[in-house]
């Protein structure tokens, strides 16, 4: 009996220090940067996914196009809202869906992290393999109010990644033709996911909005 008594609370310790350490791993797998410059990987995930998907025949008419990308990034807000909404309508808009990397509790616990989320201004050095001009969003706004439309161009409207892990990361993105004031080419959500040291188009999200 006292080897056993002596035993338990060992036992107990090891399970609790276990747990807190999953805990721990679990809550620290959620990489939230918030500052003024973009980390390497948030800079590695943003350049693959350009170059992935300027390359896709939609664009083909677009090729000799500037490309402008409005200053102010979408909020992360943006693209957990849309993984959210997809997972509240699985057998409508989620069908399609095989990989659900978060549960509800895992959004909730995203979403309340990122309620103080400031928003994110572009540079044009956050972009290496395309040569990309900045325009504010009122800019682009006034433009369309007053029908002086940035013709020949492509308006991309892009948020900054929501790093999930080391491996996945979850983008929104909007292009539109200029020619039209913001005429869309096409907008969703998307899971990045890192394969052979690059970063590719997992999962597609609908947001529920068309054109």
């Amino acid at each position: 009996m006292k080897k056993i008594t002596y035993i338990m609370p060992l036992v107990l310790l090891f399970f609790c220090t276990t747990q807190k350490s999953r805990t721990e791993s679990k809550k620290s797998t959620i990489e939230f940067a918030f500052g003024n410059e973009l980390t390497a990987t948030e800079r590695e995930i943003i350049n693959d996914f350009i170059d992935i998907e300027l390359k896709k025949e939609r664009y083909n008419n677009y090729r000799n196009f500037e490309t402008v990308i409005i200053e102010e990034a979408l909020k992360k807000m943006k693209p957990i809202s849309v993984y959210e909404f997809n997972l509240n309508h699985k057998e409508s808009w989620g069908k399609f869906i095989d990989n659900w990397i978060l549960d509800s509790l895992q959004v909730k616990q995203i979403k309340r992290e990122l309620e103080t989320e400031d928003i994110y201004h572009w540079k044009t050095t956050d972009f290496k393999n395309i040569k990309a001009n900045l325009l504010k969003y009122d800019e682009l706004i006034k433009t369309i109010r007053t029908n002086e439309y940035r013709t020949n161009c492509i308006i991309i409207y892009l948020s900054r990644p929501l790093l999930i892990d080391k491996k996945n990361a979850l983008i929104s993105f909007e292009i539109g033709n200029g020619n039209l004031g913001f005429g869309g080419i096409t907008h969703f959500t998307v899971l990045m996911r890192k394969i052979n040291k690059k970063w590719k188009q997992s999962q597609h999200y609908e947001d529920g909005v068309y054109d």
